[in-house]
């Protein structure tokens, strides 16, 4: 497969200023082709299949650079309700039965049903996914000792 002079000088470019890394990768590999090298070698060389490599040259043969980058939508969706998360979330956790005045990344997960089975680092990223940033509370002690204030200095 051959590109003509200023396909390659394209390629060359993307594969080297392109903001988004895996378009210059995939720029790189499709130049290589372009410049005569055996697929199979290219293919080893950027550790991939030759199934994605033909992919990458049906691709940008039939569209160019931005036919090389990833579709929107792709991926599994996620499981998690966004409404329902900020439901809870954004209200007192009393008003759901729990008695605390604060949420903790792990009530969170336990209380609210699209969140159940989720573990804190799962439930953080939900949350910042959601533009919610979770603050740890600081523990504080209510003493009965009345002399505990002149005792802590």
């Amino acid at each position: 497969m051959s590109f003509a002079p200023e396909q390659l000088q394209e390629l060359a470019y993307a594969g080297t200023h392109h903001p988004t890394p895996g378009v210059r990768r995939k720029a790189l590999a499709v130049r290589a082709v372009g410049l005569g090298e055996p697929r199979a070698t290219v293919a080893r060389c950027f550790a991939v299949s030759l199934t994605s490599l033909r992919a990458w040259l049906r691709r940008y043969t039939a569209g160019g650079i931005s036919a090389l980058e990833i579709a929107p939508g792709r991926g599994r969706k996620s499981r998690v309700d966004p409404a329902q998360v900020l439901h809870y979330a954004l209200q007192s956790p009393r008003n759901f039965g729990v008695d605390r005045t604060r949420w903790t990344l792990r009530l969170l997960a336990q209380t609210v049903p699209t969140l159940q089975g989720f573990s804190d680092a799962g439930v953080l990223r939900v949350l910042r996914r959601l533009g919610l940033r979770y603050k740890r509370g600081q523990p504080w002690l209510l003493s009965p000792d009345p002399d505990y204030e002149k005792k802590d200095k």
